[in-house]
């Protein structure tokens, strides 16, 4: 057994997701994992892998869109060159990033059916590691400078703007002329210099870190390495100081890793999200609720648990209508001031309600259910396998989807990612299936989210 992990961006991670039709008789000793593989490598590319190679070549070379029209012949072919190196170290380190993400994937799959690791399973992970001391000194010394490096950086955002001046900012500051002789001749002579440095390791290392700012694959050069440093210090100052003030107790230093992740629940969380304390570790990751959107897509979808609209503003893009439902007045207030800054709250009608009496009550009929029900906090976590019957809340999953077929006979139901897939697999009812999507965020799992009803489950 091997589990592989990758540091990549925690603003913006990268999603891959693992589909399996699942049914009672389901053979996951036999699984296909190859096929499953090429599956996830084939749909991620078609709904990200294109969108996120143009985003990272023109957050790496910006004036690329500035000046492409007047480039001549010979820069042409220099920025091709370029654009075909960048193509094949992203695809390189997004096809890793997969592999792990599949292995772990399989392992996740045998401890979701019962299977739990044994003494003789995790000790094939250290066969190799036979370090002698002074490699093992080494390796300490190495991984605390990448752990102070990183607990640095982690704070700085994608859409946060970066401190740094580039060199022909300065002279105009200066009052000094910005060019001197042939500025096409400069500019060639820089691109031939980028294309000829473009298979660096680590120039490769930053591509795939969605926090470095262009600046800092020049601050050699430059010469700004202890002046930007001191600029990384004090934005880190100024972004703690934003934080919500809970998070800078004392007895909440654990929820920082929630402020740090804040890009990956909401793209636009600086344009003045709202979320309450709950909602930093309940609320769905953005890629997440928005793939989620495309599966569901309707005239009509009832979000039974809405929380801070993370899911409902993306059910908004996909669907005609949106009733998002929650009992606390608090989060759907804040939900609604959410669904604003993406401008879909005239999409969404917000109920006050508990969805437990209202799916009760209620003549409505949706064509789809969704339920995202309150987990128990974070403490999910520390169960090897989570019990849908005993530790959703406000009740179990069983009584969840009987509520919920009452409305419609199609259901979306996200869970965490430990659930016990006997029980997922079970509210399929007698010989019906049930579609399940294992979501991944870089190389870990972090939710599930089962598909139950005619139309909604797609056939192997």
């Amino acid at each position: 057994m091997n589990s592989h992990y990758l540091t990549s961006s925690r603003t913006n991670p990268v999603f891959y997701l693992f589909r399996q039709t699942f049914s009672e008789n389901f053979d996951w000793q036999n699984y296909d994992l190859e096929a499953v593989h090429q599956t996830a490598w084939q749909e991620f590319w078609e709904l990200e892998g294109h969108q996120l190679l143009e985003h990272k070549w023109h957050k790496r070379f910006p004036e690329y869109r500035e000046q492409s029209e007047s480039f001549n012949s010979e820069e042409q072919a220099l920025w091709l060159e370029l654009w075909e190196k960048h193509v094949n170290n992203l695809t390189a380190k997004f096809w890793h990033i997969l592999s792990c993400a599949s292995e772990n994937y399989r392992n996740d799959l045998e401890k979701s059916f019962g299977q739990e690791e044994t003494i003789e399973d995790i000790k094939e992970c250290f066969e190799d590691l036979n370090f002698s001391k002074k490699e093992r000194k080494k390796k300490k010394k190495t991984s605390k400078k990448f752990a102070e490096k990183t607990e640095e950086e982690s704070f700085l955002g994608d859409n946060e703007i970066s401190l740094d001046f580039n060199e022909k900012e300065q002279l105009r500051l200066l009052g000094l002329p910005t060019s001197f002789g042939s500025q096409g001749k400069q500019n060639l002579k820089k691109l031939r210099n980028l294309t000829d440095s473009s298979s660096n390791s680590e120039d490769e290392d930053d591509l795939i870190m969605e926090n470095e700012s262009t600046n800092q694959l020049h601050g050699v050069q430059k010469g700004f390495i202890s002046k930007k440093n001191q600029r990384k210090l004090n934005k880190v100052k100024i972004l703690a100081a934003k934080m919500p003030e809970f998070m800078r107790d004392e007895n909440n230093r654990k929820m920082i890793k929630y402020w740090m992740k804040r890009f990956s629940l909401f793209s636009r969380f600086d344009q003045g999200i709202q979320l309450d304390r709950e909602s930093w570790f309940s609320v769905t990751p953005e890629k997440i609720a928005r793939q989620t959107s495309r599966r569901l897509a309707c005239d009509l979808i009832v979000d039974a648990f809405c929380g801070c609209g993370g899911n409902a503003i993306q059910f908004a893009n996909t669907c005609g209508r949106v009733i998002a439902i929650d009992i606390d007045a608090k989060k759907l207030a804040m939900a609604k001031h959410n669904a604003s800054i993406y401008g879909v709250s005239h999409k969404i009608e917000f109920i006050h309600a508990d969805f437990l009496q209202f799916a009760v009550g209620t003549k409505l009929r949706p064509d789809i259910v969704f339920l995202s029900p309150p987990w128990g906090g974070p403490d999910y976590q520390k169960q090897s396998t989570f019990d849908i019957e005993q530790n959703l809340l406000p009740v179990g999953a069983s009584h969840l989807m009987k509520l919920s077929r009452n409305l419609s006979s199609k259901v979306g139901f996200f869970l965490p990612r430990n659930s016990n897939m006997t029980q997922v697999i079970a509210l399929s009812g007698p010989g019906q299936q049930c579609e399940v999507e294992h979501n991944y965020l870089d190389t870990r799992m972090v939710a599930l989210t089962a598909y139950y009803g005619e139309g909604l489950v797609k056939a192997n």
